[in-house]
C-alpha cells in the first residue's frame, strides 16, 4: 500500500441459498485512505491485526467471505492492476 493513496474495499458473501434464503451480497466501499481501508478490512474480518496482503477469505455463517482492496482515484473511479 502506498501513503497518499486511496483504495475502495470490496466484501462479496457466498451462501448457501437453502440455508441463508438468497445467494449472499456484496459492498464496495467509498475511496479511503490506506489506514481506514485497512481498519474497514480488519472489522469486516473479524481480526485485529494485518494479516498478509488481501484478498482475504474467511467462513461465515452458511458460506465464505472475501474481501479485497482495489486502488482508487480521488474522484472516485477504480484502477484495475494486473497480477
Amino acid at each position: 500500500m502506498t501513503a497518499g493513496t486511496h483504495y475502495v474495499v470490496h466484501v462479496v458473501d457466498e451462501v448457501d441459498e437453502r440455508l441463508a434464503g438468497h445467494h449472499g451480497c456484496f459492498y464496495t466501499s467509498p475511496p479511503q485512505p490506506a489506514d481506514a481501508a485497512l481498519e474497514l478490512v480488519r472489522a469486516l474480518g473479524g481480526c485485529t491485526q494485518r494479516a498478509g496482503e488481501g484478498p482475504w477469505h474467511m467462513a461465515i455463517a452458511g458460506g465464505r467471505r472475501t474481501i479485497a482492496l482495489a486502488t482508487a482515484h480521488l474522484d472516485g473511479q477504480l484502477l484495475m492492476e494486473q497480477r
